[in-house]
C-alpha cells in the first residue's frame, strides 16, 4: 500500500482534465461546532460548483441535525493529503472526486461498497454505464453523480453550406475534414481547418488518441475479465496511430500538436476549425466568446472505422464514503449521501459544471433537461443521451471497472510526447505503439 501511495504522490497533476478549477489553495468552510461532524473533500474548486455543494451539504446537515466540513481540494495536492491522512488516521468521511480518484482510493482499501445505498434509492434509476465503471469484485464502490461524454463537436452551418452529411465511417469522416479545410480568400492560406488533432502532452493527446482507439474497439483492458488487452491489438493500434496522422497532416493546424482544451475549443468558437472532439464546454464557451456562433454548433458520436462504433471516451464524478469509524458512523454517512440523491439535488448539481454533465439519475436527467440554459439543446442532449445509455463508454485503464491503472495513465504524459513524436516524423507508428504498449506494462506491474 505504501509503494503504491509514494508511486502517486510522485506523479504528475492528477484527474486536472476537464473538471478542474479554480485555484489550488485548499477552501475550509466550517459549520457550528457539534458531537456529529462529517467532513468532506471535494475536488471541484470552481467557485460555481463548489457554490452548490455547499448549498446542498448544509440543507442535508440540517435535515440530519449535524455538522460538516468541506474542503475544496486540488487533484494536484489530493494524494499528497491522502498520504497524510491515511498515515495520522484523519481520512475524510465522504469524498467528491472523478472516477480516477475513486480508482485509487479502492485501490488503498479506503472505501465502503454502496450497493446498499443504491438499492434504497432504486437501482433501476441509475444510469447503468455510469454504476459500471464504479464496479470491482461484484460490488459498486462509489454514487456516481455526473458523467461526460466525448462527441464531434461541428459546424451546422458549414455542413449545409458544402452539402455534407453526418459522417458514418472514418472514410466519410477524413471526407468531411477534407472539404471543410477551407482557403476562403484564395490567398493560398487555409482560413479553416477541417479538425485539429489536438496533442498537448498533459491528459489532451491521451483523450484525443483513447477516443479514436475505443471507436476501433482497441482497449487497455478486456472489458470483460480485466485482463490487459492493448498488447494483443498492437496491428489495429498502429492503424487507428495512421489515421490520426493523416488527420493531421491532411486537416489539422500544425499548432495542435501543443493545443489543450482551451485552443480547440476555442478554435471551432471562433471559426477556424469546422470540427473538433470535446466534451461538451465549446457550448460555455461560445455563449462567452461568440455568441452568435451558438445556433451553428452541433454534436455527432465519431463513427467507427468501418460504420460499427465499440465505445466512445468519456468520465465523471461519484460520491464514495471511507470505511473508518464503526457501523454507526458509516451508517451516518450513507444516510447523508442518500439524502444527496433527490432528483433536484443531483440535476443541479450537473448544471453547475459547463456543458454537458449529465446526471446518474434518469429522473434526474428529466429535470436537467427542463432547465432552460439545457433546453436550448435539445438535439445535442438526445444525441449523447442515447450514447450514455446505449452505447459502450469508457475511461481509459477502467473497460472492466476501476482500476488503479486509470491513475497511473492519466499521470504520465508518454502518451502526448509518443504522439508528438511520431507527428513530427521523429517516430514511426510501428515503434511509437511498441513504445506505448510497454509503458502501460510497466503501469500495469506498478499496481500489482
Amino acid at each position: 500500500m505504501f509503494k503504491k501511495m509514494v508511486v502517486l504522490v510522485l506523479l504528475l497533476v492528477v484527474g486536472a482534465m476537464v473538471f478542474a478549477g479554480g485555484n489550488s489553495e485548499d477552501t475550509v468552510v466550517e459549520e457550528k461546532d457539534t458531537s456529529q461532524k462529517i467532513v468532506i473533500w471535494t475536488n471541484l474548486t470552481a467557485d460555481a460548483q463548489a457554490v452548490v455543494l455547499r448549498k446542498q451539504f448544509t440543507e442535508v446537515a440540517q435535515e440530519m441535525d449535524v455538522d460538516f466540513e468541506m474542503v475544496t481540494i486540488s487533484f494536484g495536492d489530493m494524494y499528497t493529503k491522502l498520504a497524510t491522512a491515511v498515515e495520522s488516521g484523519t481520512v475524510p468521511d465522504i469524498m467528491h472526486t472523478n472516477f480516477s480518484g475513486t480508482a485509487y482510493l479502492y485501490s488503498q482499501d479506503m472505501l465502503s461498497p454502496m450497493d446498499d445505498v443504491i438499492a434504497d434509492l432504486g437501482k433501476d434509476d441509475f444510469i447503468a454505464s455510469y454504476l459500471h465503471v464504479l464496479n470491482a469484485e461484484g460490488k459498486t464502490w462509489g454514487l456516481p453523480d455526473w458523467a461526460l461524454h466525448t462527441s464531434v463537436w461541428y459546424r451546422k452551418d458549414l455542413f449545409e453550406k458544402y452539402d455534407i452529411d453526418i459522417p458514418t465511417d472514418w472514410d466519410e469522416f477524413m471526407a468531411a475534414a477534407e472539404k471543410l479545410t477551407i482557403d476562403n480568400d484564395g490567398d493560398g492560406k487555409t482560413d479553416i481547418y477541417g479538425f485539429p488533432v489536438a496533442l498537448n502532452a498533459t491528459h489532451v493527446a491521451a483523450q484525443t488518441f483513447y477516443e479514436f482507439l475505443y471507436s476501433a474497439g482497441v482497449t487497455t483492458v478486456d472489458p470483460e475479465t480485466g485482463e490487459y488487452t492493448f498488447g494483443s491489438q498492437k496491428e489495429t493500434a498502429e492503424e487507428v496511430l495512421d489515421y490520426m496522422m493523416e488527420l493531421y497532416h491532411n486537416v489539422s493546424p500544425k499548432s495542435s500538436i501543443e493545443w489543450a482544451w482551451s485552443e480547440y475549443r476555442n478554435a471551432l468558437v471562433e471559426g477556424t476549425v469546422a470540427m473538433t472532439l470535446d466534451m461538451g464546454a465549446v457550448i460555455l464557451m461560445s455563449q462567452s466568446n461568440n455568441p452568435e456562433m451558438l445556433e451553428n454548433l452541433g454534436c455527432f458520436d465519431l463513427p467507427g472505422p468501418d460504420g460499427h462504433k465499440a465505445a466512445s471516451f468519456g468520465s465523471g464524478y461519484a460520491f464514495v464514503a471511507s470505511n473508518s469509524g464503526d457501523s454507526d458512523q458509516i451508517k451516518l454517512k450513507k444516510e447523508f449521501l442518500t439524502r444527496l440523491y433527490t432528483k433536484e439535488r443531483a440535476a443541479e448539481r450537473a448544471l453547475s459544471r459547463p456543458m454537458f454533465a449529465f446526471p446518474s439519475l434518469y429522473s434526474a436527467v428529466a429535470t436537467y433537461r427542463d432547465d432552460p440554459k439545457v433546453a436550448l439543446f435539445g438535439e445535442q442532449i438526445d444525441t449523447i443521451t442515447d450514447a450514455f445509455e446505449n452505447n459502450n463508454w469508457y475511461w481509459y485503464g477502467m473497460e472492466n471497472g476501476l482500476s488503479q491503472l486509470s491513475s497511473q495513465i492519466e499521470s504520465t504524459t508518454f502518451f502526448g510526447e509518443t504522439l508528438q513524436s511520431v507527428a513530427l516524423g521523429m517516430e514511426s507508428t510501428e515503434d511509437a505503439i511498441e513504445y506505448i504498449d510497454q509503458q502501460l506494462q510497466e503501469q500495469v506491474a506498478l499496481i500489482q
